[in-house]
């Protein structure tokens, strides 16, 4: 089977216990507006022109059979892409490396492989983590992936907005160990305003894999969009009756800003401000107030 794949990381410490290696698919339903991954919204090839590497030498320009790329001052505007067809005569002659394509197909198989020859990090606790994008996106993928770690004895863990057909949820927990567990807003009409979709399927699933597996919440920390008292305090409510001991707290960063660039998109980091040290300690105590294990930046 075959699944396309942002990124491969190794010795990853802060995506489930222990070392683990993270893959993150393309593809997620989900178009939540503080988003640090846009290359993972398509499960599609996409190309990207970093500004900062780029030289000016204009071998791209001459190379490009589709004249899809303009004057290298013309930064994230550089690539016409409704032009461009992927066809990759940039990267062979742009020697800085300005040029790279998101996206890598693989076999289950040669994934498996890959995620073996870290196996000797991983230790009692360490694994694999499915992340994305979203892995519902591509459910049989992550299942048959999860399924062979599993046979392997390789923990599993998914990390998961949630939004995605139960019955393909439901074959996925049968090899999974731990479910990281996206919550965004509680109210149905404020997510679908940041994220584009109800929060309704994410809440049953929610509810239902933490009758399977254990679950922790992720929760992006968005100062003016999700860290009111009453949000915070409905979600701390909705943790406890769904049994879900911890919440990760990741407040909001900027390290996407570059990705959007390079992708010839804005960046939607000018619509927000910086968290405040004391709004996070806030949140922190709220949540613990409430019972909760709380940890920020997803510390395991």
């Amino acid at each position: 089977m075959k699944g396309i794949i942002s990124e491969i990381t190794s010795f990853s410490t802060h995506d489930g216990p222990g070392i683990r290696t993270t893959v993150f698919l393309k593809g997620c339903p989900l178009r939540c507006r503080w988003c640090s991954n846009p290359e993972t919204w398509n499960p599609v090839f996409q190309l990207y022109f970093m500004q900062r590497k780029c030289t000016g030498c204009k071998k791209c320009e001459a190379a490009c059979p589709q004249s899809a790329i303009g004057p290298a001052d013309a930064g994230k505007d550089r690539i016409r892409r409704t032009d461009c067809n992927l066809c990759k005569k940039c990267l062979d002659v742009c020697l800085p490396g300005a040029y790279r394509i998101s996206g890598t197909i693989y076999e289950s198989e040669e994934l498996f492989r890959k995620i073996q020859r870290d196996k000797p990090f991983f230790g009692e606790d360490g694994g694999l983590t499915i992340s994305g994008g979203e892995p519902l996106s591509q459910p049989e993928f992550t299942r048959e992936m999860f399924a062979m770690c599993k046979q392997d004895g390789i923990s599993t863990v998914l990390d998961t907005s949630g939004f995605g057909k139960w019955e393909d949820l439901e074959k996925i927990l049968d090899y999974t160990d731990m479910v990281l567990l996206d919550v965004k807003l509680m109210d149905e009409e404020a997510h679908k305003k940041w994220t584009g979709v109800s929060n309704q399927i994410i809440l049953e699933n929610g509810r239902r894999m933490a009758e399977r597996v254990p679950v922790r919440i992720s929760l992006p920390l968005i100062p003016d969009v999700n860290d009111s008292e009453e949000n915070l305090q409905q979600t701390a409510a909705f943790a406890k009756a769904c049994g879900i001991h911890w919440i990760d707290l990741n407040p909001l960063h900027v390290l996407g800003a570059a990705k959007y660039e390079s992708l010839g998109m804005e960046s939607p980091y000018i619509n927000f401000r910086t968290m405040e040290k004391e709004e996070v300690e806030k949140a922190v105590s709220l949540f613990r107030d409430n019972g909760l294990q709380v940890s920020v930046g997803r510390m395991m």
